[in-house]
């Protein structure tokens, strides 16, 4: 069987649920597949705590 990906994003709101839809998806699918979680951090090598708050959508 080939590899399928499911892939959530969202903004930089941290309320919006987005690993409990995670997690709920990868518990229903988990009756028959195999799940791999896999978070990537939009954020490579960069600080956004010193980024203009235009720069990384905040505003």
């Amino acid at each position: 069987m080939p590899t399928k990906y499911i892939i959530v994003t969202g903004g930089v709101l941290s309320g919006l649920g987005k690993g409990i839809a995670v997690a709920s998806i990868g518990h229903l699918l988990s009756s028959r597949l195999k799940i791999v979680p896999i978070k990537c951090d939009g954020y490579l090598n960069v600080d956004p705590g010193t980024m203009n708050p235009f720069e990384h959508g905040e505003v």
